[in-house]
């Protein structure tokens, strides 16, 4: 069992611990995943179709970019229009969050400083090749048409090749950005590094902007931030009749509402982005509703007293999950377990591997509380994937035929001994 221990270590590398900021702390003090709000009555559940009916009676229509002066072509590759970027304005001053010292120096090296040397490059490049041209031109018989279109050909060429090479690079930053969080359960990096991008880089898609930034939020316990922040999109960019913003949004409502354990506003959130035509959504957006399910079941397991049932469910897809999920999991695996070295492990794992997530503060929590001393002492399960529990099963099953097959040959044998004439 420790062997596997260590195999699982070396998956998922530790990471240094910080003070992580986590909204509604008293949630946290008794150590409990369900919140003491589901004693409250529910409310008749909102859809997609109320929102797209107020805002066709309100006349709100999605508003465009409200960035009016864009950086010109030569401030998009020096930098020097980055501080006009709207996206990054609009998320900072709703927010109050910057970008610090080690984000600012990241996104030079690996953007900014690329971008730059690329475009310089080129420049250069392009200033040699049109010097040649007109010194081998003007030495022999040379029109200054003939000049000319050489110069326009190097010009357009270089443009081009800027302009692919600087998308590339673009596009190879964010995935950068997105596995400190994905992989390395490291939201607050994650947002600064975000945050440092976006002033650096005229992004124009201002909902995934917000549904990126949210997502950090939300797993830094930045819940309430997260929420202002989503709903004042919507209302100042007039997102309320928008299929794929109000979907984005109410996958963000469900998201916290799990992490709280509101059961009953985890279910109105589901039930409302089914009711979003799926007509106007693409896969890679409703992908989320297959895993916010099994956490609307494995709340409601916990609200009926069901741990067992629990525990095994979230064994089912715990490893199928990514890592920053599996953070959370793993408070419900260790309070759902029904012995003491199980659970232990299981908080222990979620100090040591949870860096900046909420749920840090959460395993904490649980520790201090002291119910898991409160369980009997037991082997632990910690580790043991779905590949290796049904290892051993199968061993299991081997070794019980073996044995009737043992038993089977010494019936036979005193059966052939009986028959043998004395």
């Amino acid at each position: 069992m420790a062997k596997n221990k260590k195999k699982h270590a070396r998956r998922m590398p530790k990471m240094p611990e910080r003070e992580l900021h986590v909204d509604d702390v008293q949630e946290l003090e008794d150590g409990s995943l369900l919140s003491k709000e589901e004693g409250v009555a529910a409310t008749t559940p909102r859809t997609f179709q109320d929102d797209a009916d107020e805002a066709a009676r309100l006349g709100v229509v999605p508003k465009p970019s409200s960035e009016t002066e864009n950086p010109s072509f030569v401030d998009q590759f020096m930098r020097n229009g980055a501080e006009k970027h709207e996206i990054y304005r609009y998320i900072s001053q709703h927010t109050g969050d910057v970008p610090n010292y080690d984000a600012n120096d990241w996104i030079q090296t690996f953007y900014v400083a690329k971008v730059q040397g690329t475009s310089v490059a080129f420049f250069i490049a392009l200033i040699l090749s049109v010097g040649g041209v007109i010194i081998g031109n003007f030495r022999g018989v040379a029109t200054f048409g003939i000049v000319l279109s050489y110069i326009l050909s190097f010009v357009v060429l270089a443009a081009i090749i800027v302009f692919v090479m600087v998308w590339f690079i673009g596009r190879r930053v964010y995935p950068k950005i997105a596995v400190m969080l994905d992989a390395g359960r490291d939201p607050e990096t994650y947002c600064m590094r975000y945050l440092a991008y976006l002033r650096e880089k005229n992004v124009k898609d201002v909902l995934g902007a917000i549904a990126n930034y949210t997502r950090g939020l939300r797993w830094q316990g930045r819940w309430n931030d997260a929420i202002k922040l989503f709903d004042d999109y919507i209302a100042d960019y007039g997102m309320l009749g928008d299929a794929k913003a109000q979907y984005l949004h109410h996958l963000l409502l469900a998201s916290c509402a799990f992490d709280r354990g509101r059961l009953q506003a985890l279910q109105a959130e589901i039930a409302y982005m089914k009711s979003v035509p799926a007509a106007e959504l693409d896969d890679s957006v409703t992908s989320s509703m297959e895993t916010l399910e099994r956490l609307e079941k494995l709340l409601e397991l916990e609200r009926d007293g069901k741990r067992q049932e629990a525990y095994e469910l979230v064994e089912s897809f715990f490893y199928k999950s990514e890592n920053v999920l599996r953070m959370a999991l793993a408070l419900h695996l260790a309070t759902n377990s029904d012995n003491r070295n199980d659970a232990v492990e299981w908080v222990n794992f979620v100090v040591q591997m949870g860096c900046t997530t909420w749920c840090v503060k959460r395993a904490k929590a649980i520790r201090a509380s002291g119910q898991l001393q409160k369980l009997p002492a037991g082997e632990s399960r910690f580790g043991r994937n779905a590949r290796e529990r049904k290892r051993d099963a199968r061993e299991k099953r081997n070794a019980e035929r073996a044995r009737l097959a043992a038993l089977a040959e010494e019936e036979e044998a005193v059966e052939n001994a009986a028959d043998i004439p004395r």
